[in-house]
């Protein structure tokens, strides 16, 4: 049966108006985060995209790990409308600069660790994973204009490594939220050897109202 709730913020829309006390997120020091409290950070967090002039069909990097921030923030990015870029965290200097080059986002996310990793990239701006701060701000207008988000609207581009290639594989909202229905439970005992498993482990089952582990 189709997912009546096709796009990523009908998603969660549905979730939160379901079980907004639900623990959507377990930290491994024991901490819970709730679904009502998890929403509160991801609309912290696009007003933080909003303010840098990011809008529907920007793009926006983000590398991966199994955070708290991970999730709050690739949620923000489609949430709004713009295309979260995802990479693994442990990707080399040169596969990042590689793939930002090719992908050309509007703005990325990164652990300060990771700064140095970064290609210079004329007008992406950058922000802090854990905090949203600004660590490279760009000039650009800012919209404050809300544009509905629909079934085939870009959501998410994926880049992945296999056999020292690098890969490249694109959702659109419906074909995310599609994938995201499938997942059942959050997969922590198995190994996470490539983006798909992470978007499958901390990110999917979220969205299909299932509490994942994460850490601080």
């Amino acid at each position: 049966m189709k997912n009546k709730n096709s796009t990523i913020p009908s998603m969660l829309s549905a979730l939160c108006k379901k079980a907004p006390s639900k623990t959507a997120m377990f930290l491994n020091n024991g901490n819970k985060i709730s679904y009502e409290d998890m929403m509160w950070d991801v609309s912290m967090t696009s007003r933080a995209l909003k303010e840098q002039g990011i809008t529907k069909s920007s793009k926006v990097a983000l590398f991966m790990d199994n955070s708290p921030q991970t999730v709050v923030s690739f949620l923000a990015i489609t949430k709004m409308g713009a295309v979260a870029v995802l990479l693994r965290n442990d990707f080399s200097k040169e596969q990042i600069a590689s793939i930002l080059e090719e992908a050309g986002p509007d703005a990325v996310f990164v652990s300060e660790n990771k700064m140095k990793y970064l290609p210079k990239i004329k007008d992406m701006a950058v922000l802090a994973l854990d905090d949203n701060r600004v660590l490279s701000s760009v000039s650009r207008q800012v919209s404050n204009s809300i544009t509905e988000v629909k079934e085939k609207d870009n959501a998410v581009i994926l880049y992945g490594c296999q056999n020292g290639q690098i890969f490249r594989k694109e959702y659109t909202q419906e074909g995310f939220a599609d994938m995201s229905s499938e997942c059942k439970k959050s997969n922590t005992s198995g190994p996470v050897n490539t983006i798909i498993d992470a978007v499958k482990t901390f990110i999917a089952p979220v969205l299909n109202g299932v509490t994942v582990m994460t850490a601080i």
